[in-house]
């Protein structure tokens, strides 16, 4: 198959399993708020099962590790839309929203090593930001598909759930087909079952972090416009649309950056962006009342609705900036195949604080407020960027690491240019 077309499909896939996510992101809080009522603390004790696949990824990329990397995709991409489509069946009872939970889980955590591998593996050495740039800038498009769709189609007042998943798994199931269609060569070796190596063990430290950042605004990013500002799932949808819309713009640059000024630059100013999106959803609504007593005559409400909604966006945009991670590590991986296992490992240490922290942080909003969370959080986000500062730059990478570094670029691009060879002679 020619490289050119190996592209293309990978991007359909990624824009198909986008807009799966945009539907499943889009209303799940709500669903979970409208059919079960849960509180602030029993949404963060959800977490552990609904991460606790991530945490396995590793064990089930590991047993399947006779499977090429595209076939792995496949079985993702299956396990996955099995899983929206049982949330649709028998999502409104416990039991049955729970089993559903973790098999869609175990197909959307399965795909994280996939996608990121075949990424860089369609990429040369010195462009890979920028390819994971175009692969974000594509999934942001699913994304806005996904939410718009949610956003036009709902019911604000009685919202059809079970409809919503339906759609979320009819896309998973057109990226299967696509992945079963997808014939990648030089990503066909076998992969081993798994890697652990102290050269990536600042690679593990982000990791352990980044799932403790990400799961404050999965989890308690949309619970605060539920459950402090009373929005639907139409509005959480809608800004959705408005991220990923600016997204198409965004994310290119990011892998721009990540080209022009290295991973280091961009994860520090992750954490430091992210740090004062914290302290914005906390004290949004502390800040439109600070507006009232100064004099404003504008909605108090409606500004600290505004603050809060425009920290959701920031925050969804940040996500972008996380593929410097997987830009960093594929730069000391000594192949294709050893990059797919690296990034499972990752993935898995990424869930240990993505299983762990939200019941804790739950029990933070609970005990103390939702302020006092968000304000650790920003702390955790200065840590985060502190030791980001230590990925070595560019510049200051010492004779063995670039030595390294530059006979890992050489052996994944010679592997892409490998296989376009041999497609272009058949």
């Amino acid at each position: 198959m020619p490289r050119n077309r190996q592209i293309v499909l990978f991007f359909i896939a990624t824009a198909c399993l986008a807009a799966s996510s945009g539907v499943h992101e889009s209303i799940f809080n709500n669903f979970l708020s409208d059919s079960f009522g849960l509180k602030a603390n029993q949404r963060g004790w959800l977490e552990f099962p609904r991460e606790l696949p991530g945490f396995l990824v590793v064990v089930m990329a590991g047993a399947l590790s006779a499977l090429t990397v595209t076939r792995l995709g496949l079985v993702a991409c299956l396990t996955l839309a099995g899983g929206l489509a049982g949330m649709a069946i028998v999502g409104t009872q416990w039991a049955g929203m729970i089993a559903m939970m973790l098999v869609a889980s175990a197909g959307m955590h399965l795909m994280q090593p996939v996608e990121a591998s075949i990424a860089t593996g369609l990429s040369e050495s010195e462009t890979r930001g920028k390819r994971m740039g175009q692969a974000g800038a594509i999934g942001t498009v699913g994304m806005i598909v996904g939410s718009g769709f949610v956003w036009l189609a709902f019911d604000r007042a009685k919202p059809w759930y079970p409809m919503g998943f339906l759609c979320a798994a009819g896309a998973a199931l057109a990226a299967a087909v696509i992945y079963h269609r997808l014939q990648m060569p030089h990503l066909h070796q076998p992969r081993a079952r798994f890697v652990a190596r102290r050269q990536y063990s600042l690679y593990y430290v982000l990791e352990l972090f980044a799932g403790a950042r990400k799961q404050i605004f999965l989890t308690f990013g949309p619970w605060v416009l539920i459950k402090i500002y009373d929005r639907p799932a139409a509005y959480i949808a809608g800004l959705y649309v408005i991220s990923n819309t600016s997204g198409i713009v965004v994310k290119p640059l990011v892998g721009w950056a990540i080209d022009r000024f290295g991973e280091r630059a961009v994860l520090i100013a992750d954490g430091l962006i992210l740090a004062g999106v914290c302290l914005g959803y906390g004290f949004a609504g502390t800040l439109g009342a600070a507006a009232e007593a100064a004099g404003w005559t504008g909605d108090a409400a409606g500004l600290g609705l505004g603050i809060a909604s425009a920290c959701f966006i920031l925050d969804h945009l940040l996500f972008s900036l996380s593929s410097a991670r997987a830009v960093y590590v594929s730069r000391l991986a000594d192949s294709p195949q050893d990059l797919t296992s690296t990034l499972s490992l990752g993935v898995s240490i990424n869930h240990v604080s993505s299983m762990t922290i939200p019941a804790i942080a739950g029990a933070v909003w609970v005990g103390f407020g939702y302020q006092r969370l968000f304000v650790s959080a920003a702390v955790l986000a200065l840590v985060t960027s502190a030791l980001a500062s230590r990925v070595p730059g560019r510049r200051s990478r010492s004779p063995e690491s670039n030595e390294a570094g530059g006979r890992a670029s050489r052996d994944l691009a010679t592997a892409v240019h490998d296989a376009a060879a041999v497609s272009d002679d058949a």
